[in-house]
């Protein structure tokens, strides 16, 4: 059954949701109640964009996962068919790329005026209101951030991330790849390599490709290192500190540890790993609570579907 044969039957609200595919999937999944149908809908060439626009019409809020200043196919599809009530809600590193097209004066004024726009953190709402464009701050919820902590690791080890040696820069690889050099007695993991091939990697930096599940990565590491230069409010972030685990992040977030640059992550990684030595070093508890009591997917679910009923009463 489709979005538009349902929306007239099941009495449901009803949000097509387009963007991101990750955070798409998992948002849809997640957001779905008993008055609320969410589907997420990919984005799949020119033969997609008829039954882009049927969904469209039918859904009673279009929601975008990644934030922009122009139109696109979905948001111009939206535009086309009147749609007035579109949430966009930025996620990531978007208000980079988004910054030259503001300056270059490609801003599309329905798109900066007239939707709602939603970031996930306080540095985020300020970018983007940097912009040009008002915004608010709301978290996405995530499903994969555990109820209890996880014994810390006999093995002291490093977890860090990064997608692509083409994204080095942006996501910290000279930062990651100094330390670990610096640190050869300490393991290193490094997840999530989908294109490129990092060269020259240290004996203690293990490589290892996209991975669906990091539950098992999380309980090995000792620390989560977030090194990178811009970010959104981190998933990986949310989930290590739901483990317990120790986080070093480039963001003031409570729980973690504010690292500037390679030289303030190094000192923090060795200062752990000589209470971890001592035995003395215990579960980040402080960060599991956190993360719990301000982001638990059930509570920013509930703050979603609020603003969801709000705006379309508005």
């Amino acid at each position: 059954m489709n979005l538009l044969s349902s929306s007239k039957t099941n009495g449901k609200r009803n949000v097509l949701v387009h963007g991101l595919p990750y955070f798409g999937n998992m948002f849809a999944q997640i957001m779905n109640s008993e008055n609320w149908q969410f589907r997420f809908y990919p984005d799949h060439g020119i033969g997609n964009f008829a039954a882009l626009a049927w969904q469209l019409s039918a859904c009673d809020i279009a929601y975008q996962i990644g934030g922009r200043v122009t139109a696109g196919k979905f948001l111009w599809a939206a535009k086309q068919l009147k749609k007035r009530k579109v949430v966009m809600h930025w996620a990531g590193s978007d208000t980079l790329d988004e910054r030259c097209h503001v300056a270059l004066g490609k801003s599309d004024p329905w798109v900066t005026k007239e939707l709602c726009h939603w970031a996930e953190s306080e540095w985020m709402v300020k970018e983007v209101q940097d912009l040009g464009i008002a915004c608010e701050r709301v978290p996405l919820p995530s499903s994969t951030i555990p109820e209890r902590v996880s014994p810390l690791p006999s093995k002291f080890s490093v977890l860090v991330h990064m997608p692509s040696v083409y994204l080095g820069y942006l996501y910290g690889l000279d930062r990651i790849l100094q330390v670990s050099r610096n640190l050869p007695h300490i393991s290193f993991e490094l997840v999530g390599l989908k294109v490129g091939r990092i060269q020259g990697a240290p004996g203690n930096l293990r490589i290892y490709g996209r991975v669906a599940d990091l539950s098992d990565f999380y309980r090995r590491a000792t620390i989560l290192w977030r090194p990178v230069r811009h970010d959104g409010l981190s998933f990986m972030v949310r989930e290590a500190l739901g483990h317990g685990r120790h986080v070093l992040y480039t963001y003031p977030l409570p729980g973690c540890v504010k690292v500037n640059d390679a030289k303030d992550a190094q000192k923090e990684i060795e200062r752990l790993y000589r209470w971890h030595e001592l035995g003395q070093l215990r579960v980040n508890q402080v960060g599991h609570q956190m993360v719990r009591e301000q982001y638990a997917a059930i509570s920013l679910k509930q703050q979603i579907l609020t603003r969801l009923e709000l705006l379309l009463q508005s």
